[in-house]
């Protein structure tokens, strides 16, 4: 296995400063999206702060949300470790970095997998009616990751563990000046996914899973200033990586198993964010964005790797950028957004034995966003939050494909919260967002494996939350039901040659509920139970199984964390799975069953460097090597465990 990555990012300078930082006044954070500011009335929302993520130990974004209600991590047909909330389709959950969009506009999605999690200095996760800053396509729900701040200090922390695996990062954060600058680099590494069980096709060893490498690295620079009622902050994200696909292990190579690995990602992301306070209630923020993308697909003929039949290079350009004023007009708060994005993809097969490059295609997709939020205090105790916006899209370049029509709708929101009183409140909130298709959704033919629809329609959903939340010292409970009915969801279907199509279904109903509760059953134990109830159907009619696939009907995740200070922090997980269904490759459904997994951490401080702890960290994922099955024939990873040294 090439280390080349994960050397990389170990060969960025280590010494970490202890410095002042943590003592100096800090810029506001204008990297947040969406700010819940006095007086506004936002959809359920969890927060994972970095106490938390010190105590989950995870590797990669994708780890910082597994075990948060409402949202399921799991990783795709393509390989790709992508978050769904409530059950949503993938591509209706967003993902920002930084208060820009991460996800590769072309399809829509992100491999949270790739990027280290020690660049992280929080999350902010959505639920429902997203604010209006997030723009388009924010149908389910936003996931809104903010770097690590100077305030939160410099870091450094690298780990090694079974079949290969290992991961590091280094942050360096400090305030010269007027000026806060953070450097960051970070490394994700492993030769093999450990297998709990057998499978029975395209598998031949019995403890790694098949064509499930992986080597990325990812370096980080931001620079950000305060000048007077003006902040600034710019910053530069590049990942690079490369990673193999398991294959579908259910059924034969000649039923359509796909044998890919992509040789070559890179993806560069520079944001600026700008804050400018214009008085006591007014605020202007803007925050524009430019990604460059390009990654290759290597297709082979079989599960040896050995002989290619297909490659595809894509090379991906997106510019964007959204602007916000808030200000106070009588009684009320206002917000009013605009957003607009172009992303222009480019792509060139080539098959062989031949050799023989085809047409380069060029295709464009462009997005627009504008809306107003208002906030009203309507009695004692009593607030509330209206928005209304529109979206629109059109498709000016389509390579060979049909032309396709620029269309627009409607969104709305609204929110009303009531102050119950000792840490009490209860709220109620709401409103229909719009999907339009992605590029590759209307013009990707994923090597064969699609037959395009050029019929497609935008997806659109009403939701409604109802969250009461309850806060005592050492106490915390969130009961969360939420009612979803979408229109013209995005399935798939599988044809009579084997392909599958994308098709719109007339309608379906997700309902549930998500629930947390954190309670301190002595100064250093301290208890967490989280889960969500879910249940998703397709209109009658609209499809040949009316359960959405891959859609567990519970997860839920128990957790007890013993912290003794300066000694020891021990956590135990135990995450439980209901069962789902899935389609095999001829459309037939599947009985996914339900499976439970344990996973266990320890952080013990083994040395004071200065104002530092230097601590020992150890970690076992799937500790009982339980066999889970999150969709048809691409199992989740067996036991895996690691140890590493943290500086922190």
């Amino acid at each position: 296995m090439n280390k080349r990555y994960l050397a990389a990012a170990l060969g960025f300078p280590a010494a970490l400063t202890s410095g002042t930082a943590a003592a100096e006044t800090r810029l506001p954070p204008i990297t947040v999206t969406a700010p819940a500011q006095a007086g506004r009335v936002l959809p359920p929302q969890t927060v994972v702060t970095q106490d938390e993520l010190v105590d989950r130990q995870p590797r990669s974004l994708a780890d910082v949300l597994r075990g948060v209600a409402g949202v399921t991590v799991r990783a795709n047909s393509r390989g790709e470790t992508v978050a769904r909330i409530r059950g949503a389709e993938e591509r209706q959950t967003q993902v920002f970095l930084d208060g820009a969009p991460l996800a590769v506009p072309w399809d829509g999605r992100v491999d949270l997998g790739l990027l280290p999690a020690g660049l992280i200095g929080d999350v902010r996760i959505t639920k429902g009616a997203a604010p209006i800053e997030y723009g388009t396509n924010t149908v389910a729900g936003v996931v809104d990751f903010q770097t690590r701040q100077s305030a939160q200090g410099s870091f450094a922390h690298a780990e090694a563990g079974s079949l290969g695996s290992g991961s590091a990062s280094v942050v360096l954060a400090e305030r010269i000046g007027a000026v806060e600058a953070t450097l960051a680099a970070g490394g994700i590494t492993r030769d093999a996914e450990p297998l709990a069980g057998p499978l029975p096709f395209s598998q031949a060893s019995r403890s790694r899973r098949t064509n499930s490498d992986l080597d990325a690295a990812s370096f980080f620079a931001e620079l950000g200033t305060e000048q007077g009622d003006l902040r600034l902050r710019a910053s530069v994200l590049h990942l690079a990586a490369e990673r193999g696909i398991a294959p579908e292990s259910d059924r034969p190579a000649e039923a359509g198993t796909r044998f890919w690995r992509y040789p070559d990602i890179a993806l560069t992301q520079a944001t600026l964010n700008l804050g400018l306070t214009l008085g006591d209630h007014a605020e202007f923020r803007a925050t524009a964005w430019h990604q460059d993308f390009s990654q290759r697909i290597a297709q082979y003929r079989s599960v040896s790797y050995a002989a290619l039949r297909r490659t595809q290079d894509d090379d991906d350009s997106t510019t964007g950028g959204r602007i916000t004023l808030a200000h106070r007009l009588g009684p009320l708060d206002l917000r009013w957004a605009a957003s607009a994005q172009s992303s222009t993809h480019r792509q060139v097969e080539t098959d062989f034995p031949s050799g023989i490059a085809g047409a380069r295609l060029r295709y464009r997709q462009n997005l627009y966003s504008a809306g107003v939020e208002a906030d009203a205090q309507l009695a004692q105790g009593i607030r509330a939050t209206l928005g209304a916006a529109y979206d629109a899209v059109d498709n000016p370049l389509t390579g060979d494909k049909p032309r396709q029509p620029s269309l627009g709708a409607g969104a709305f929101s609204s929110a009303l919260q009531f102050d119950l009183g000792n840490g009490a409140a209860l709220t109620f909130s709401g409103g229909r967002r719009t999907r339009f298709p992605t590029a590759r959704e209307l013009f990707g033919e994923a090597l064969g494996r699609f037959a395009i629809n050029p019929d497609l329609r935008p997806e659109q959903a009403w939701l409604a939350d109802a969250e009461l939340r309850l806060t005592r010292t050492g106490f915390a409970l969130t009961l969360n039901p939420f009612l979803i009915r979408s229109e013209n969801t995005l399935a798939q279907r599988v044809l009579a040659d084997g392909r599958r199509q994308r098709f719109n279904l007339s309608g379906a109903t997700s309902f549930g509920i998500d629930a947390r509760l954190a309670h301190d059953l002595t100064e250093t134990l301290r208890l967490e139970l989280s889960g969500t109830a879910l249940s998703a159907r397709a209109n009658a009619g609209s499809a040949p199984i009316r359960r959405l696939p891959q859609r567990p009907s519970y997860e839920a995740l128990a957790v007890l964390d013993w912290n003794v200070s300066g000694r020891f922090d021990l956590r135990a997980e135990l995450r439980a799975i209901g069962k789902a269904i899935d389609l095999d490759a001829a459309g037939q459904r599947v009985e996914l069953p339900s499976a439970a997994e344990i996973a266990l951490r320890a952080a013990i401080p083994i040395a004071r460097l200065g104002a530092r702890d230097l601590v020992l960290t150890f970690a076992v994922d799937n500790l009982t090597d339980a066999q889970i099955f999150p969709q048809a024939g691409l199992p989740s990873p067996g036991r895996l465990w690691r140890i590493g040294l943290r500086f922190d």
